[in-house]
């Protein structure tokens, strides 16, 4: 009996997978609103508390399962393409070199290789999904209102953690392992740069007609939380995010720049004063390891004994085998704390360069697409998005949902490429008849319907999608 039983749990869980994986593959907010949960779960959880099950001796959380299922999607639709454009072609490289790494460190390593590059796997899971989709203004606006319901679950989950610390009220949601002295960060750093992104979304609401006043007040209580949560990368970032934003925008006035500025400033002199703070502290206490001194040092150690080896350059230090690095006379095997140099040494130079050109790289192409009509999740929010990528890559990982932004930005930017490749294959337009020509007006709306648009039905290069 209990045989048949665990046959009909395993058919059924089969049956919800597949279907599942059908929906993902069809619908890009179902496979964006599984990797921003998967966040949450990971933040309310602290990682090794993750509900999971044991296979094969080795433990697969629910969170796992979502990055496999993610990649898993992605792979299919990047099967239903007719042609990569540049950055898909990039976001492949670093996906299989990271893939050898991968495989190299599992003939050394075990199961720890497993482990050491889940990170990996939902970045580029996620991006290579995310770059399959054709942007389109009500697709862009779903993902965008799931990741400010997001917010807002981890803006609770903040709460909590809060009333629990302060005011001895416990909802049974276990509290943050900071590793620093400082009790008010309930939050890991990726888990308040989740917040940031949201809260960059909602600064042109503010400026556009037409926005729901929830988006607005929402701004309002994520830029609150964030700077409650002291995560000073976080403020770096969200710095830099906005300055794009301000020095990209057209139709920004002047009480709003005032208003940027002045909070721009204040947040420029507290993290300068707590980067001061902290590097005046003794060595060898909870709050020196998280100075900037501290984390270079370690950096250095670590790139001195990576390219020790030839091999290195080529294909990198295989998952699995650790960070040992000596600061400050102690012995440490630990993250670097800083995303190009964890790719450089997992992947070598070709995986590092691959992640430069999906940042720097796509940066620089949507560095002239402006804030339009799109409601929410506008793709001139996506370079300010990225500028906070580049700096958040200095001291921390990336967070889940990054490899979605990334995986926008490449839509985006294959998008643009097509449309430009279009208009050159477009013949020249006549000359405009005369005004007061009867063939005027036809003409033009002629020409109007040839040229394609940003996101059209006309701009072809992806798999066709059958439901949006």
């Amino acid at each position: 009996m209990t045989v048949v039983v665990i046959g009909l749990a395993a058919v059924l869980a089969a049956g919800f997978g597949l279907a599942l994986l059908d929906l993902t593959i069809r619908r890009a907010e179902v496979g964006a609103a599984l990797v921003f949960l998967s966040a949450i779960v990971q933040a309310a959880f602290l990682y090794e508390d993750v509900p999971s099950v044991r296979l094969g001796g080795m433990r697969v959380g629910v969170t796992d399962l979502v990055a496999a299922l993610v990649l898993a999607a992605a792979v299919a639709r990047c099967l239903r393409l007719r042609r990569f454009s540049r950055y898909q072609y990039w976001l492949v490289l670093l996906g299989t070199v990271l893939l050898v790494s991968l495989l190299l460190g599992i003939a050394s390593h075990g199961q720890s290789a497993v482990s050491d590059s889940r990170q990996y796997l939902f970045f580029v899971g996620a991006a290579l999904y995310m770059a399959t989709y054709r942007p389109t203004a009500g697709l862009y606006d779903r993902i965008g209102r799931i990741w400010l319901l997001g917010a807002g679950l981890m803006v609770m989950l903040a709460c909590v953690r809060w009333l629990h610390l302060y005011a001895g009220i416990d909802f049974g949601v276990p509290a943050e392992i900071n590793g620093v002295d400082t009790a008010v960060r309930v939050l890991d750093g990726p888990y308040t740069f989740f917040l940031a992104g949201p809260l960059l979304l909602t600064i042109p609401c503010w400026l556009k007609r037409g926005q729901a006043r929830w988006v607005r007040w929402l701004g309002v209580v994520l830029l609150i939380v964030v700077v409650a949560l002291d995560r000073r990368t976080v403020w770096l970032a969200l710095l830099v995010g906005v300055a794009v934003l301000l020095l990209r925008g057209r139709r920004l006035k002047a009480r709003s720049i005032a208003l940027v500025a002045a909070a721009s400033v204040l947040t420029a002199v507290v993290f300068a004063g707590d980067v001061l703070g902290r590097d005046e502290t003794p060595p060898g206490s909870v709050t020196s390891t998280g100075s900037v001194t501290w984390r270079v040092e370690g950096w250095q150690d670590l790139v001195d004994s990576w390219s020790a080896s030839p091999v290195n350059w080529l294909l990198g230090e295989p998952f699995g085998s650790g960070f040992a690095r000596t600061v400050e006379g102690t012995n440490i095997d630990a993250h670097p704390h800083n995303f190009y140099i964890e790719t450089m040494i997992r992947a070598g130079l070709g995986g590092l360069v691959a992640l430069l050109a999906l940042t720097v790289g796509l940066l620089r192409r949507l560095w002239r697409v402006h804030l339009g009509d799109w409601r929410l999740f506008d793709p001139g929010v996506l370079a300010p998005l990225l500028a906070m990528q580049l700096v958040w890559y200095l001291t921390w990982v990336p967070g889940l949902e990054q490899g979605i932004v990334t995986g926008m930005a490449v839509a985006v930017a294959g998008a643009i490429a097509r449309r430009k490749a279009a208009s050159r294959l477009l013949p020249a337009a006549p000359a405009p008849p005369r005004t007061g020509s009867p063939g005027n007006r036809r003409s033009t709306s002629r020409a109007a319907l040839r040229r394609p648009r940003f996101g059209s039905k006309t701009d072809t290069g992806t798999a066709p999608v059958t439901r949006r």
